[in-house]
């Protein structure tokens, strides 16, 4: 979490990232990067060190109970929970004295952390927060991510490795109403590069490759590369104050020691150097039940292969920026919008170009219709009927077909205004899905069975269309694929309600497949 930032001196005047649509707080004028989101004192505040090229920092400088952070969960500065914080009595010579933190130093930054909360901060640049690494200004949307589990970091002999082993909440398309809910991760970094290792829903694996850079002042790339926190990094660290604050997580309120270098924070138990707590308002908020740090102890065996196993071709079946040998590519960066699909073959191409679709694949009315491609879908042998899955399962479903998709089949799409394109991006698709789901839900019924049915349909046609065909066999082995229903919804009566329509309307957007399919002489669908 605490990397060396490599700040840029800006005159705190000036603003010199363009326009923003709120005003810094008094006391905040002073931050580098302009406090774009204009957090208060409180969330946010720098020391003088946060600028080694001369800029003159927060005025007044920093105080107690001040830059305390807390649990983030969005950009504004209400989105966050800040503790309860009280200013205690400068120590005299009659209190224990401060002690510096401790980054396992003794042993050259060899320990491990049995239950580590940790929520990483760092710049969207993908809708699902999976590649990001923490930056050096708070430029631009963040990334919340809320993460616990183990940590190994073993900096002292043959390992020189930083490892997490975690479950990692993605809020997406929104915390209440997250798809992918918890999902294992383990997070490798080493030397120059790192490694993210996603398994969603305990069937398909996905690895991330990193080459982790600071950014210039403008959110920019930056090619001075980031390494693991070194051990002796605290030394750099000044005492501030002595508080009582509330420790998160039901540990309970503490008598701590307050520590800061620039915009970093950590706190430690008074007559102690164990770290319990650490903030920094676009890094992380990671905080470590006391008691759970072992010094000088290591579970060897999570530190494994570099590059780990799932990201060398042929591991993963989604790897992202990754070369065949498992490095990070030198084409992506942070800040690129990475691509997990294999690229498409010229079959794939020509069958996209193609909106013709063969006699094999048309049904004369409805039925056939979804007989006979139910036929086609059922040779790749594991499947489901539609009836057998929920909506809330099919969005899931078509969740992993976005990740995997190939841009490139999408592209033919849109450019020929063909049926079979996606109707907006990863966001878009978000926030219809969770407005909808919640709709169908409360009116029940044949809405819901018809919001249910419409997803499959769209279901079906991503995985047909979106997906390279080398690779829909792959998914198919991990995860049952949706077949289509046998009944199309007519369109509701002129006394239901605005709702019912909603969804109805939505049902024949997501029922394309009879534009193609269907050789009838009449519509399939009246309305």
């Amino acid at each position: 979490m605490l990397s060396k930032a490599l700040l840029i001196p800006t005159v705190a005047a000036i603003w010199p990232f363009g326009s923003k649509d709120c005003t810094p707080p008094e006391g905040t004028e002073g931050a580098d990067d302009g406090n774009p989101h204009c957090w208060d004192r409180i969330r946010r505040c720098d020391g003088p060190n946060a600028h080694p090229d001369g800029g003159v920092g927060y005025s007044p400088a920093c105080g107690a109970c001040e830059g305390l952070g807390g649990p983030a969960f969005g950009d504004t500065n209400a989105q966050i929970t800040l503790p309860s914080c009280t200013v205690l009595p400068s120590p005299t010579a009659d209190d224990p004295a401060p002690v510096r933190p401790n980054w396992a130093q003794t042993n050259g930054g060899k320990f491990s952390v049995e239950s580590d909360r940790f929520i990483m901060i760092g710049k969207k640049t993908d809708p699902f927060c999976f590649a990001f690494f923490p930056s050096n200004n708070s430029v631009g949307n963040q990334c919340y991510r809320r993460q616990t589990g183990t940590l190994n970091v073993d900096m002292s002999g043959e390992h020189k490795t930083l490892v997490y082993d975690l479950q990692i909440h993605i809020p997406w398309p929104s915390d209440k109403h997250s798809l992918f809910g918890n999902i294992s991760t383990k997070i490798v970094h080493h030397g120059r590069n790192m490694w993210v290792v996603n398994n969603l829903y305990h069937v398909v694996n996905q690895c991330v490759c990193i080459e982790p850079h600071s950014t210039d002042g403008h959110g920019g790339h930056n090619p001075l590369d980031i390494f693991p926190v070194i051990y002796n990094w605290t030394n750099n660290l000044n005492y501030l104050a002595r508080e009582r604050l509330e420790i998160e997580y039901g540990v309970g309120e503490m008598d701590v020691d307050h520590w800061t270098f620039g915009p970093h924070h950590a706190w430690t138990p008074v007559g102690s150097g164990e770290i319990v707590r650490m903030w920094q308002p676009y890094n992380g908020f990671e905080m470590f039940e006391p008691g759970t740090v072992k010094d000088g102890e290591i579970d060897a065996s999570t530190f494994g292969n570099i590059p780990p196993d799932l990201c060398v071709k042929g591991g993963a079946l989604a790897r992202i920026g990754c070369t065949d040998e498992g490095y990070p590519s030198d084409s992506v960066h942070p800040g690129d919008t990475p691509d997990m699909s294999p690229d498409p073959t010229a079959d794939d191409l020509r069958r996209a170009r193609s909106k013709v679709p063969r006699a094999s694949h048309k049904g004369d009315d409805f039925k056939s219709m979804s007989d006979k491609l139910n036929s086609i879908i059922k040779q790749h042998g594991n499947v489901k009927e539609c009836a057998e899955w929920t909506a809330d399962e099919l969005q899931r479903f078509q969740l992993v077909m976005m990740l995997l998709k190939a841009p490139e089949l999408d592209e033919l799409y849109q450019d020929g205004n063909d049926r079979r394109a996606m109707r907006g991006d990863e966001d878009a698709h978000g926030k219809r899905w969770e407005e909808l789901l919640d709709l169908a839900k409360k009116l029940g019924g044949t809405s819901e069975e018809m919001h249910r049915d419409g997803h499959c349909h769209e279901a079906v046609m991503w995985f047909a269309h979106h997906l390279p065909e080398n690779l829909r066999q792959d998914v198919a082995d991990r995860m049952a694929v949706p077949l289509l229903p046998y009944i199309r919804h007519e369109a509701p009566g002129y006394a239901a309600s605005v709702d019912e329509h909603r969804i109805h309307d939505e049902y024949l957007a997501q029922v394309t497949c009879q534009d193609c399919h269907q050789d009838a002489d009449t519509p399939a669908l009246t309305v």
